[in-house]
C-alpha cells in the first residue's frame, strides 16, 4: 500500500489565494493524499471555497471551527489526520506539483522520519516560473541541520514532511506567534538525522497583508518573544557553534522588537517592554557572542537609543540612494 500523506491547511480570510493553494494540492503528482482544510472562522468566502472543493474531490475534508488562530486550526487538523506522513501548507501559499512526491521518495529510500525542501518567495496571486532542477537530496546529521536552520531561520513547518511517529501527540502551542519555532525545535531535538532537498518546492506568499506575522507592529506581537529564548535554552547542550547561532537568532529577534517599539513608542510609553527586552539581551550578550546592535542597546539608556536608531536608519536610506545612483551610472 502506498503511504497516505495528510496535508493540514489552516484557512482564514484568504479568498484571493485559496483556490491557487488547493489546486496545487489536488494536482500533486503523488495522489494518495488526505487534504484537511480547517476553516478557522473566516468571515469572507474562504469557507464556501473549501466546501466547493470538497464536493469535487473526495480526498478533501473540510472542518469549520470558531476563530482561534492557526495553531488551534493546525492542532484540530492533527486530531483529524489518519496519514502515515503529515505535511503542512499555509492557505495563502502554494506548492510545486511534485513537492510531496520528492519528499516522500527521499524519506522512503533513506528511511528518514523528516525531509525538508527549500522555498521561494512570491508576491501577488500570479504564479511564478519554477524550473525543475531535479536536485539530489542529502542526509544531514542533527548538528548540521541545527546550524543551517538557526543560521537561515528555517523554522517554518510547511517546508517538511513528517513521519507520523514523529508528530503523534505533538501539538502546537496555542495563542502565541512564531509557533513554528517551538514545534521545529522540538522535532529536531527528537531525531538524529534529516533529509534535505535544496530545491524550492514551496512558494511562500509575502504579499498577504492579513497575515499576523506580516501585519503592522502591535503589542500582540510581543507574545512571540519567548520563542527566541526557547531556541537558546533548547540548544544549551550542543556545540559552541550551534549555541552561537542560537544566540544570534535571539539577538536579531529581540533587536527587531526593540526597534519597532522605539518607532511606535506610544505602544510602550513607560518603557516597560523595552526595559524587559534590554534585560534579556544583557543576560545573553557577551564578548564571546558579540552583536553590535545588542551592544548599543545594552550600552545606551533606553530613552537615548531612539536617536541612535533614527540616525542609523537615515544612514541606511542614504546608502541605498547612493547605491541606486551608482547602479544607474
Amino acid at each position: 500500500m502506498k503511504p497516505l500523506i495528510s496535508i493540514i491547511v489552516p484557512v482564514y480570510n484568504v479568498e484571493s489565494y485559496l483556490e491557487r493553494c488547493i489546486e496545487s494540492l489536488i494536482n500533486q503528482t503523488y495522489s494518495h493524499l488526505e487534504i484537511i482544510l480547517v476553516n478557522d472562522g473566516s468571515t469572507d468566502n474562504s469557507g464556501d471555497i473549501c466546501t466547493s472543493f470538497a464536493n469535487r474531490d473526495s480526498r478533501i475534508s473540510v472542518y469549520h471551527i470558531e476563530n482561534g488562530g492557526s495553531s488551534i486550526a493546525r492542532n484540530y487538523g492533527l486530531t483529524k489526520s489518519t496519514g502515515d506522513y503529515i505535511g503542512f501548507v499555509d492557505s495563502d501559499d502554494w506548492i510545486r506539483n511534485d513537492m510531496f512526491q520528492k519528499l516522500l521518495d527521499f524519506s522512503i529510500k533513506n528511511n528518514l522520519k523528516v525531509v525538508e525542501c527549500s522555498s521561494v518567495e512570491s508576491k501577488g496571486i500570479l504564479n511564478i516560473e519554477l524550473t525543475n532542477k531535479d536536485i539530489e537530496g542529502i542526509i544531514e546529521e542533527k548538528e548540521t541541520t541545527l546550524q543551517r536552520v538557526l543560521k537561515n531561520k528555517r523554522f517554518a513547518v510547511w517546508r517538511r514532511i513528517y513521519k507520523i511517529d514523529v508528530v503523534k501527540n505533538r501539538f502546537f502551542k496555542e495563542h502565541i506567534l512564531h509557533q513554528d519555532v517551538y514545534y521545529t525545535m522540538d522535532i529536531l531535538n527528537s531525531i538524529d538525522k534529516l533529509g534535505f532537498i535544496d530545491e524550492p518546492l514551496y512558494i511562500y506568499n509575502v504579499e498577504n497583508i492579513n497575515s499576523v506575522i506580516r501585519s503592522k507592529y502591535s503589542i500582540k506581537k510581543l507574545k512571540s518573544i519567548g520563542a527566541a529564548e526557547y531556541v537558546v535554552l533548547e540548544t544549551e547542550g550542543y556545540s559552541k557553534k550551534i549555541q552561537y547561532y542560537a544566540k544570534q537568532y535571539l539577538f536579531q529577534f529581540l533587536t527587531s522588537h526593540y526597534n519597532h517599539l522605539h518607532l511606535n513608542s506610544w505602544l510602550d510609553e513607560d518603557y516597560k517592554h523595552r526595559n524587559s527586552i534590554r534585560l534579556l539581551l544583557r543576560k545573553y550578550h557577551s564578548f564571546h557572542c558579540f552583536n553590535f546592535f545588542v551592544f548599543m542597546i545594552v550600552l545606551l539608556p533606553t530613552s537615548f537609543y531612539r536617536y541612535f536608531l533614527i540616525i542609523n536608519l537615515k544612514r541606511i536610506q542614504l546608502q541605498n540612494k547612493i547605491n541606486l545612483k551608482l547602479k544607474d551610472v
